[in-house]
């Protein structure tokens, strides 16, 4: 073998480990550097809210949503793994960078979660947990999407439980708050208004959350529940946030045209809504 051909070989090596370095690792890192927290302007900041840690740091907030995990018999296996890989890389990138407070995994976490079985749901967990694992410091939570459990009359307790106790969040309707600031995680799928078990338990649930808000509204020197509900905690208000799996109501989606260049299908703003498929129905909105 003349050193030529063995210089060629080590070189054209060493270039192969080099693509994989950059395109299976490194340009996660490059593309998501050119990202940043968001800055608050002084134009849209709300003087009238008093922080009680004048010091404190902004809350840093991570929202991910439809990774839609396929199952063993959806598409070519090496797809299915580029797509994963490319998801791990993708969060576990954005974690090391940004270092978020809270994330928030906004529902279709598995694709085809309304169809499985029992034992298939949890083998699909087992994934997720392994691609979207997170630092202890940082907490999670997981809003339920239509591909997890179904539309509103493909739903059953059976899919509600196994959701709640895969991800510990509730199926229903729950009021988290960090930093004061209050987050509401609804199911999109429990606001039909037929007065089904899930749709009655989410009412109950919006029920007991809207006291909660009013009354630390109302500050809570003067709410008498407010001991009660808050369980002694020192709290302010503030504007929830409401965060489901369908968006609210629109008619279509030509408020939130984009300005990026690669939009391949601007066509789509366009495209009229069908409620309670693909946004909120225009009654549960307007409530």
């Amino acid at each position: 073998m003349s050193s030529s051909f063995l210089s060629l070989t080590i070189k054209f090596f060493a270039c192969l480990l080099f693509l994989l370095f950059y395109c299976e690792l490194l340009i996660y890192y490059l593309v998501l550097l050119r990202c940043s927290w968001p800055q608050l302007s002084k134009l849209h900041q709300d003087f009238t809210i008093q922080t009680l840690d004048k010091n404190a740091k902004p809350l840093r907030v991570l929202f991910i949503a439809d990774p839609h995990l396929l199952n063993k018999h959806d598409g070519y296996w090496f797809d299915k793994l580029r797509r994963e890989w490319q998801m791990y890389r993708s969060y576990q990138s954005a974690l090391f960078l940004f270092e978020p407070n809270l994330i928030f995994f906004l529902g279709d976490l598995i694709d085809e979660g309304r169809q499985a079985t029992n034992d298939q749901w949890e083998s699909y967990v087992k994934r997720f947990q392994l691609i979207f694992h997170h630092p202890p410091q940082t907490t999670v939570h997981v809003i339920v999407g239509n591909h997890d459990i179904g539309f509103h009359y493909t739903v059953t307790d059976g899919k509600l439980e196994r959701f709640e106790k895969s991800f510990l969040d509730s199926p229903y309707l729950t009021l988290i708050t960090y930093e004061n600031v209050h987050f509401v995680l609804a199911n999109s799928m429990a606001f039909e208004g037929d007065n089904c078990r899930m749709c009655a338990r989410a009412e109950h649930d919006l029920s007991i959350i809207k006291e909660k808000l009013e009354c630390l509204e109302q500050e809570s020197s003067h709410c008498e529940k407010y001991k009660t509900l808050y369980h002694n905690r020192e709290l302010i208000y503030t504007h929830p946030i409401l965060l489901t799996h369908f968006p609210l109501y629109r008619l279509t989606d030509e408020n939130c045209t984009s300005d990026n260049e690669d939009d391949l299908d601007p066509q789509r703003y366009t495209k009229q809504m069908k409620e309670n498929y693909d946004v909120l129905s225009n009654d549960t909105t307007q409530r």
